[in-house]
Parts: structure tokens; C-alpha cells; sequence
């Protein structure tokens, strides 16, 4: 027993160990986001101190928070942070008037400006705009109970606009001029990744001669994630670029081809092993030219690729065979629309200021009423002890809300782990090399490899990123105490003080009023992929058009992709949230995690099953063995409906005609040589069959 559990010890550490690796590995991108930001703090630095521009530590945490992966969201980022700082300072001067001196009104308007911030967070479409106008009306007003006297105050207030907008302003220029990430560039090259992973299986298919048999969690990822992200990179790329708008329609005829291609390489590396024929072969080699030439005119917003088609090389494997079809769809969406009279098929939105709703959905008063008594309890807990260095609990509680329990858990350990990291790095400074720093220019670099550091963090996923920027502002906080070497070991420890009473106050508000639980939005959106999978599951029809059927698959899957993306991430937060609170409901959620893994590899096999190559051998079946497979397909279907019924309901139904209808069908299909599809049909049951 002890050598059992001495094994499951180092298994486990060796997973840590691996998911560290991968969080901080470098990805297209990282290197260039944390050059951009170390710069940008270097020069926020030299500024501030040349010209005695207080609240440095601010101005430096700020380019953190407002750098992102490209130019144009971090453009966006930035007009919208100076707004809503302008705005607020201008509100909260106004305010000074009622409430300096009168706490029985500052506190109310601190508790109302909170409350107004998280719940025009969920319910405004612009929903950082509303956070950063009610958050920093909220922090302005207490910086009147340290202020002698209204001069003083304005004075400081004025100041900290002035800290907290230039540097957002520099950072915006800063991102536009040095290694800009321009968002075409970002979705060119999310693209190239793609079809670099169906490259690099096609390479391996061709020098083992062998297909099938592989496990890629990274590739099962990019074909389950869904395009989400490259469909708002498109979106930013087209806003300012007429040329990039008139082939929206091959943009997105493009993204979605790259989806095929990932679900025509996970159809490929997960089947079965087989040994390639000569014609396999040949087809792997043409279809690796074929890629390699798609991607040498990705980058061209008009691409003068020629609309041929790849070499007609009869492969005897079905994978490859769809697989083509995938790569001539990529192909295709490239040469379309590029006639000078094309005109783009985007479609309008009627505008609007807040989400369909916003003043009917119960859940977004609820959230903002919980982050501002999270908030008010920790502002009346420091206040009462007499203990202003522990105030980040009160910013602790804003910055960590998220939409359910499990996720502002995460946030808000990560911003304790980054603030550890950071105060860490910041006492070996103040130990080592603040003592002896007789310039700025020793200043300088000290502040650039700190910036390096934990820029490299904040350019991560966003797994980590919280935590890299929580690091950067608390080695900051250590490194710039005044405009003179300072060694005051406090402030990072009162700073981690107060994020621990925010993370614990927040916590125990979550927890007990109105929950709102990852594992709960889980059940729902995997009952809701259940569902869209018994539908997809379903084509074809016998006698239905193909082509129609194509349609509905193609828009069912788009649907469950989206959702697939959505329960994954969901999946990692009810881990939390099991450590946290335990377990929640009838469901384990050991159970829904396994579910969700199955659920992901299933939808994998549902789409390949309603793909162009499958749909062809569908049609070459004879009725009885169609007719058998329709039935066996309902089957399956309304075993996951039951599944899916339970979810919601924690209703199980052990009734099922799935093993019977599975049983007919296999002696129907004794018969069938020379077609594949069966043979996914078989691996498409017993997947449902598995589902825990």
C-alpha cells in the first residue's frame, strides 16, 4: 500500500511539473509581448522619476493591465481604461464635496459605486467601461480618509489620473511601434499552427507508413477549442482595413476549413492502426505539398493562389481521403472573393447599450451584490483594526469577481501565488541590490529583468497570467517606495495580508450566498452538448438530400464546438471548486469530468461520422444495412437525451434499446467489405456506451 501511494505521489508531481512546463513554454507571441511591456515599464520608470510623477508602483502595474496580445485590443483596452478613469476622477471630485469629512456618505457612495461597477460589468456591453468608472469612483473615495485637507486631496486625486493615464497612453504607443502584434498577423499565424499540426501528421503518416494509433492531447485540444478567438481577431483585423472587409465571406470560409482540417487530423491519428498502401502514400506526400503552398500565401491579404485542385491521388484510406476534401475546402476559401466587384456578406447588428438581460436576469443584481459586500466587509475590517496596509482586500474582492465560485477561487490564488512571487523577488532586491544602486541606470535594469520576469508570466494563458501580473505590482510596490533607495519590508507583507482576508471573505460570501458553482453551469452546458450531439448523431436521414444534411451538420457542429470550449474550461474550475467547498449535488465531479473527456472525444467522432467521406459511404450502403444503422443511430441518440435528462434533472433511466438495436446492426453490416463507416459507427457506440 505505501509503495502504491508513494507512486501516485510522484505521478502527481510529475503531472505539476508538466503543467508548469507547458504554462511557461514559449508560444508565438510571448516573447514579443513581454519585450513590449518591459519597455514600456522601463520607460514609464525613467519618466516618473525624472519628473517626480507619484504613484510609480500604479503607472507600472497599469502597462501591465492594459497590454495584450495585439495592438488593437490593447488600443482598446487603453481608450477605454482612460475613459473610465477621466470620467471618475471628474465624478469623484464632484462627489469630495458631499462626502469629504461626512463618512455616513462616503461609505454609502463607496458601497453604490461598487455595486454600479460589477453589475454594468455583466449587464453593459461595454463591460469594462462600467467597471473602471465605478471601481475607480470607489478607490478615490478613500483616499479622502488620509487627506489633512481638500487641497491635499484634490492635489492627490489629480495625480493619480495623471499616473494611471499616461502610462496607459505610452503603453498604447509603445504596442503600436515596437514588435506590433497586428491582429491579421495574430489569425495568420493561429492558422499556420493549424496547419502545422495536420502537417506534422501527415509527415509522421508518410515516414512510418502507418496510420492511427497516436494520443495527442494538444491536437485534440485545437480540434475541440472551436474558432472563437480567431473569429475576434478577424473582427479587429477587418475594423480598420477595408481590404481585409471585402473578403469577410472567405475569412470565415477559411477559419472554418482549418476546423475540418483539425477534425480531419484527429480522424486520421486517433483510428485504429493501418499500414498505408502505395496510393496512401502518394496522397499524404501530395497533401503535404498541397499545405505547404496554402500556407506561403496565408499571409497575403489577396492571395493569387490559382483555384486548382490537388492531384487526384485515389487513397485507399478514408481519413486521407477527408482529409483532402479538408485542404481543397482551405484552398478554395483562399481564392474566393478576389473579383474586384466582390462585396462582403457581414452581417449588421442593431446597437445597443446593455446585453438582451440585463434588467430581467436576477443573477447580475446578485454578483453585484455580493462583491459589494465582499468589499464592504474588508473596508470596515481594516478600517476598524486601524490597518490601511491591508486595503488591497478591498481591491482584492472587485479584481478577483468572476461568474461562479470556482473561477474567482482560481483568480484569487493566483493573485496571492503572483503576489508571493513578486514580493519574494522584491525582498531579494531591497536585500541585495537596492543597497547598492547608485544611479538610475542601476534602477533601470533592475526594474527591466523584474519586468522580464513577470512579464513572461503575464504573457501566458490566462491559467497564469493573473498571477504574472499580480507578481509585477508587488515587486513594484518593493522597488519604488519614493524617488530615493528605500527598504521597507512592510508593504509586501501587509499587501499579502490583505489579498488573504479578500480571498477568505469572498470565498465565504460566495460560498453561502446565492452560489453560483462551475459545477452547476457544467451540467447544464454538457446536457446541451449532449443534446446537440443525439442531433448530429442523427445524420443522415435515409433519403434525405446530402446536401441539406451537410448544412445541418455543419451548422450543429459549429454550435457544438462552441459549447465543447465552454465545459472544458468549466471542467478545470469544478476541480477547484471540489478542493474548495467539496463535492455539490448528486453528481461527483470525478463523474463530470470523466463525462466531459468522453464527451470531447465523442464529438470528435460524431463529426468525423457526418463528414463529406462518410456521407459517400453512407450512400453506397443498401437499404437494410442503412435502415439498420438509421435505427441504431435514433438508439444512440436517445441514450444521450436520457444522459442528458439526468444531468439536469438527476433523473437515471436504465432503459435502453441500444444494446439490442447494436446487436441487429452487426449482423446487418457482416456483409459490408471495401467501407469504412462501420467501422466508426461500432467505435461511436461503444463511446456512449462508456460515457460514466
Amino acid at each position: 500500500m505505501r509503495i502504491e501511494a508513494d507512486a501516485s505521489i510522484a505521478r502527481g508531481r510529475l503531472r505539476w511539473v508538466a503543467w508548469f512546463g507547458r504554462e511557461l513554454a514559449p508560444f508565438p507571441g510571448r516573447k514579443e509581448m513581454t519585450i513590449r511591456l518591459t519597455v514600456s515599464v522601463v520607460l514609464v520608470a525613467v519618466i516618473s522619476m525624472t519628473l517626480q510623477v507619484p504613484q510609480l508602483p500604479f503607472s507600472a502595474f497599469f502597462v501591465f493591465f492594459v497590454t495584450k496580445e495585439n495592438r488593437a485590443l490593447t488600443a482598446r483596452t487603453g481608450l477605454i481604461m482612460i475613459v473610465g478613469a477621466t470620467c471618475a476622477s471628474a465624478t469623484s471630485l464632484l462627489l469630495y464635496r458631499y462626502t469629504f469629512d461626512y463618512p455616513e456618505f462616503r461609505i454609502p457612495v463607496m458601497a453604490g459605486s461598487i455595486f454600479v461597477a460589477m453589475f454594468l460589468t455583466r449587464a453593459f456591453v461595454i463591460g469594462p467601461l462600467g467597471f473602471v468608472f465605478g471601481f475607480f469612483v470607489a478607490l478615490t473615495q478613500t483616499i479622502a480618509e488620509g487627506a489633512p485637507n481638500t487641497d491635499s486631496l484634490v492635489r492627490t486625486s489629480l495625480w493619480l489620473w495623471v499616473g494611471v493615464v499616461y502610462p496607459i497612453a505610452l503603453t498604447i504607443v509603445i504596442n503600436h511601434m515596437l514588435l506590433p502584434a497586428d491582429p491579421w498577423q495574430v489569425l495568420v499565424r493561429a492558422l499556420a499552427n493549424r496547419l502545422d499540426t495536420a502537417g506534422a501528421a501527415l509527415r509522421r503518416v508518410v515516414d512510418e507508413g502507418n496510420a492511427g494509433g497516436q494520443t495527442n492531447s494538444t491536437l485534440v485540444e485545437l480540434a475541440t477549442r472551436g474558432s472563437s478567438p480567431l473569429l475576434a481577431l478577424l473582427s479587429l483585423a477587418e475594423a480598420k482595413d477595408p481590404i481585409l472587409r471585402s473578403r469577410h465571406p472567405a475569412h470565415l470560409a477559411t477559419i472554418a476549413a482549418s476546423e475540418h482540417l483539425l477534425r480531419a487530423t484527429a480522424s486520421l491519428e486517433f483510428r485504429e492502426p493501418q499500414a498505408l498502401t502505395e496510393e496512401d502514400v502518394l496522397c499524404a506526400k501530395a497533401l503535404l505539398a498541397e499545405i505547404k503552398m496554402v500556407k506561403t500565401v496565408l499571409p497575403a491579404k489577396s492571395p493569387s493562389l490559382p483555384p486548382r485542385k490537388t492531384p487526384e491521388v485515389r487513397a485507399s484510406l478514408p481519413q486521407l481521403r477527408e482529409f483532402r476534401f479538408a485542404i481543397e475546402s482551405f484552398r478554395d476559401a483562399q481564392v474566393r472573393y478576389l473579383t474586384a466587384d466582390a462585396t462582403p456578406v457581414i452581417a449588421t447588428h442593431k446597437s445597443r447599450l446593455f446585453v438582451a438581460d440585463a434588467f430581467t436576469n436576477p443573477s447580475h443584481t446578485r454578483f453585484a451584490l455580493k462583491v459589494t459586500i465582499s468589499a464592504m466587509i474588508c473596508y470596515l475590517i481594516y478600517n476598524g483594526l486601524n490597518w490601511p496596509g491591508i486595503s488591497t482586500a478591498f481591491v482584492t474582492c472587485c479584481f478577483i469577481a468572476l461568474e461562479n465560485t470556482g473561477a474567482t477561487v482560481r483568480k484569487g490564488w493566483l493573485r496571492l501565488i503572483g503576489c508571493a512571487i513578486g514580493g519574494l523577488l522584491g525582498y531579494f532586491s531591497i536585500i541585495f541590490l537596492i543597497p547598492r544602486t547608485e544611479s538610475i541606470t542601476s534602477l533601470i535594469l533592475l526594474t527591466a529583468a523584474g519586468s522580464l520576469i513577470t512579464g513572461w508570466i503575464s504573457a501566458g494563458t490566462e491559467r497564469i497570467s493573473h498571477a504574472g501580473l499580480q507578481a509585477a505590482f508587488a515587486f513594484f510596490m518593493c522597488v519604488f517606495q519614493g524617488f530615493a533607495p528605500e527598504s521597507n519590508f512592510t508593504i509586501v507583507r501587509d499587501r499579502l495580508v490583505g489579498i488573504f482576508l479578500g480571498i477568505v471573505v469572498s470565498s465565504l460570501v460566495y460560498r453561502y450566498l446565492w452560489p453560483e458553482h462551475a459545477i452547476a453551469s457544467l451540467r447544464s452546458i454538457l446536457a446541451r452538448v449532449l443534446r446537440n450531439l443525439s442531433q448530429l448523431i442523427r445524420i443522415p436521414k435515409i433519403e434525405s438530400p446530402i446536401e441539406a444534411e451537410e448544412k445541418a451538420a455543419d451548422a450543429l457542429r459549429g454550435i457544438i464546438t462552441k459549447d465543447l470550449d465552454g465545459t472544458l474550461r468549466l471542467s478545470e474550475l469544478v476541480s477547484i471548486e471540489k478542493i474548495v467547498i467539496g463535492n455539490q449535488g448528486r453528481i461527483l465531479p470525478s463523474r463530470l469530468e470523466h463525462m466531459t473527456s468522453h464527451t470531447q472525444a465523442l464529438s470528435l467522432m460524431t463529426a468525423a461520422l457526418a463528414g463529406k467521406t462518410k456521407l459517400e459511404e453512407w450512400q453506397r450502403l443498401d437499404t437494410p444495412a442503412q435502415q439498420a444503422e438509421s435505427d441504431l443511430r435514433a438508439s444512440a441518440a436517445d441514450r444521450l437525451l436520457k444522459m442528458a435528462a439526468f444531468l439536469e434533472d438527476h433523473q437515471e433511466d436504465g432503459r435502453s434499446d441500444l444494446e439490442s438495436t447494436f446487436a441487429i446492426w452487426n449482423r446487418s453490416v457482416v456483409h459490408v467489405s471495401g467501407n469504412d463507416r462501420p467501422r466508426l459507427v461500432r467505435r461511436i457506440v461503444e463511446e456512449i456506451k462508456a460515457l460514466p
